[in-house]
């Protein structure tokens, strides 16, 4: 199937982490129009078995297909585990965060020591243990879906940040590690909770590594819009358009009202 290069990109999260990706998305394709999908109807993914991700992946990504999108952006961890579901339905270019994030991880340690932060189903599969390791990198891994619940029902300025985040740090094995990866979207919002408990580390979002690879692919396929005006940006929830709205006050792109979305 041929893809208009002026369609929009599709992004999609279980809620409103994946946004942190879609910031660096805008700013690095000012141009591009987006259509971002926050799953919070089914919000969190990841304590959820695989087949319930899985099954999210594939409905989330072919209501993003209906809509026309030329490609479509991952912008959640766990969901990147069930890339493939996305990728059967589709042969427009998907892409995962997991991969990139990895590689900036790697590209960034001195010391080979990177933690990975992510929700249980992420660190259950081992993707992030496996990748850092063929790399000779040991991984530091620490579940924490708290910090998940947290973003999606808190205000960012709330001062129990740091106590979630520091109570949840006294389970690390090992803080010798100079390089933390956020491997899930809604953690790169706590980050200024964690450097006041870790000081001085290499913090890699999956945002601008996932934008770059996104950039060198659309290159490729010939699929960068041809527009020169600001895109557009529209931002859809399967939860309460309210809640949305409360919890994303920090996000300062331009887009479109919230509107609710039913993907069942």
């Amino acid at each position: 199937m041929h893809q208009n290069k002026n369609s929009a990109i599709g992004v999609f999260d279980s809620g409103i982490g994946g946004l942190t990706v879609l910031e660096q998305l805008i700013k690095l394709f000012p141009n591009e129009d987006f259509c971002y999908i926050a799953d919070q109807g089914h919000c969190p993914y990841g304590t959820k078995t695989a087949k319930q991700i899985g099954d999210r992946v594939e409905k989330v990504s072919a209501r993003l297909i209906e809509k026309g999108v030329k490609a479509i952006v991952i912008a959640c961890n766990t969901a990147s585990l069930h890339i493939d579901r996305a990728r059967a339905i589709t042969d427009i270019p998907v892409v995962s965060v997991i991969y990139p994030t990895c590689a900036r991880a790697v590209s960034l340690t001195r010391n080979k020591k990177v933690a990975v932060l992510a929700t249980q189903a992420t660190i259950n599969s081992g993707t992030y243990q496996r990748l850092l390791e063929k790399e000779n990198i040991t991984p530091v891994p620490l579940a924490c879906g708290e910090f998940v619940d947290f973003v999606e029902s808190h205000d960012l300025d709330d001062p129990m940040a740091d106590k979630v985040v520091a109570d949840k740090f006294l389970q690390l094995p090992d803080r010798t590690f100079d390089t933390l990866i956020h491997g899930c979207t809604h953690f790169s919002l706590l980050e200024n909770s964690m450097r006041k408990c870790l000081g001085d580390k290499n913090f890699v979002a999956c945002g601008e590594p996932t934008g770059e690879y996104l950039k060198k692919l659309l290159e490729e396929q010939q699929l960068l819009t041809t527009a020169t005006g600001k895109g557009r940006v529209e931002i859809y929830t399967t939860g309460s358009v309210e809640n949305a709205n409360a919890t994303m006050k920090w996000f300062k792109a331009e887009h479109s009202p919230v509107q609710h979305i039913d993907i069942d």
